[in-house]
């Protein structure tokens, strides 16, 4: 891991307050309470994502913590779903943030955050799943997608 996962869409944040700045792009639309609303279930369906999943890890006792030894892999819930639902709840809260701030720098650089969170995260945490667990994860991969 190249860094802690939430840190891993703050390069794209970033960058898009500062190209927001100095190149203003913002969302055509009706209105600001439309954006906000929109703003806002995004956000709140990512926190309940996120809180699913690691609900889930908790209670078959394996670390949130992507640093710490997996015990179990966890294929229900949010996991029967996605195999990286936290990370594709950071994802959903880069758009909610970017459209509750009207900067669609924040969304053009959502291929940004996926890559630095499969470069700097996903792709190495598979290979350790792949290494720790054999074919009960490579089974997991093959029916369960990586995203939605």
């Amino acid at each position: 891991m190249v860094a802690p996962p939430p840190l891993m869409i703050l390069p794209a944040l970033l960058l898009a307050e500062a190209l927001q700045w100095f190149f203003p792009l913002a969302f055509a639309g009706r209105g600001q309470s439309w954006r906000l609303v929109i703003s806002a279930v995004l956000a709140a369906t990512s926190i309940a994502l996120a809180a699913a999943a690691i609900i889930g890890m908790r209670r078959v006792r394996t670390p949130v913590e992507p640093w710490k030894p997996t015990r179990h892999i966890v294929t229900s819930g949010a996991y029967a779903v996605s195999r990286n639902p936290i990370y594709l709840a950071f994802l959903g809260l880069q758009l909610a943030y970017a459209w509750g701030m009207a900067n669609a720098w924040g969304v053009l650089l959502l291929p940004l955050s996926i890559g630095l969170l499969y470069w700097g995260v996903i792709a190495r945490e598979e290979r350790y799943l792949t290494r720790r667990f054999g074919d009960e994860y490579v089974h997991y991969t093959q029916t369960v997608r990586r995203w939605l």
